[in-house]
């Protein structure tokens, strides 16, 4: 009999856990059955897109009919005990920190009615709780005490027990599967064509983006592609409006299959559990230019040439302006290809997490 895994993200939607909850539940495994369900409605392209894959990959999907955070967070323990009642899991994995809180919630409800459960928690960030951090003093001891807790890459393992005092914590790295590669449509011929994806917020380095795009407006070698949305977008396109190397573009789905046509990818994020932009990169032959941070060092060589710290300006400029002239350019794709399938493999990290399941269940 299939041990029944629940899934819990955010929404159907853009996001680093979301596919990395979508790709464990891709493993051909005939010992499990993996559903997937969502907190927060979402309704965009990409829901549609991330439904369809589930379903051409025999994964059971649960939508939400709540598009309210606040609403959802505090209606998802009554829905999500009925189904559990009807379905019966065997573990309840959950992803960093909206599903973190459900959860939470949802297990003082189910203790009313004596059900018993076997967690495991994803942890995808360096930092957790910014916004909510007496919430998460009172969640983080429930995972604790559950022992449910694994941390995707060294980064995120060191900021956690610094942070929680924990003295045991495994490390799974997210996997991730090359794409098959098509044209980027808006692709600039004749010019370095570089890549920004990501949520527009402090995390990912927005600052240091448009002050990076502004230094070379001058400079007609390069055009930027900048894709993604988030709170800090009215401040990028103000800075970045009459500028003609600049193109913005929202949220696009299975974005993995155009990275190639790309020149460089550029992340000057702050910090991240695990650049998982990165990972794909690297996976589909397309070069970093990262800042050296945590949750960044870890999706590259040591060695690596195109990296900068403290997230300096100048530094960035030497890359674009020296450093990319002078590379081997070929060499160091074939670097970060070898590394990237050495250390993040779908499979690996599929049987990885499948073999905690089976730990939790003895």
């Amino acid at each position: 009999m299939k041990s029944k895994v629940f899934h819990i993200i955010t929404h159907f939607d853009m996001g680093g856990a979301e596919r990395v909850a979508i790709n464990i539940a891709k493993s051909k495994s005939v010992n499990f059955e993996y559903h997937l369900f969502e907190i927060v409605r979402a309704n965009s392209e990409f829901s549609d897109k991330f439904i369809e894959e589930c379903k051409a990959n025999n994964i059971h999907y649960h939508r939400s009919n709540i598009s309210s955070k606040k609403l959802a967070i505090l209606f998802f323990p009554i829905t999500f005990l009925l189904k559990c009642f009807k379905i019966r899991p065997n573990i309840i994995h959950t992803h960093t920190e909206i599903p973190d809180l459900s959860v939470f919630l949802f297990s003082k409800l189910a203790g009313l009615f004596m059900l018993k459960h076997k967690y495991v928690r994803t942890i995808h960030n360096t930092q957790l709780w910014n916004e909510w951090g007496k919430i998460g003093a009172i969640v983080e001891p429930f995972f604790i005490k559950k022992n449910s807790n694994v941390a995707i890459s060294t980064s995120t393992k060191h900021s956690y027990k610094e942070q929680n005092k924990v003295e045991k914590l495994p490390i799974i790295f997210n996997g991730v599967e090359k794409s098959i590669q098509k044209i980027f449509p808006d692709i600039k011929n004749n010019k370095i064509n570089i890549l920004f994806a990501g949520r527009l917020e402090y995390q990912k380095g927005v600052a240091e983006l448009i002050s990076v795009i502004n230094a070379l407006k001058n400079d007609n070698r390069f055009h930027f592609h900048i894709i993604g949305e988030g709170s800090l977008e009215v401040t990028l396109l103000n800075a970045t409006e009459s500028l003609k190397h600049v193109s913005k573009y929202d949220k696009i789905f299975n974005l993995s299959q155009y990275l190639e046509s790309f020149d460089y990818l550029f992340m000057p994020s702050n910090f991240e559990g695990l650049g998982l932009m990165c990972v794909e990169a690297n996976m589909n032959r397309l070069l970093c230019i990262i800042n050296n941070c945590l949750g960044l060092k870890e999706t590259l060589p040591n060695d690596w040439l195109l990296k900068v710290e403290n997230n300096s300006i100048e530094a960035y400029l030497n890359i674009f302006n020296e450093k990319i002239q002078n590379i081997d350019k070929e060499k160091m794709i074939d670097q970060a290809s070898k590394f990237a399938n050495e250390n993040f493999s779908l499979t690996q990290m599929q049987e990885k997490y499948e073999a905690l399941y089976i730990q939790k269940l003895k």
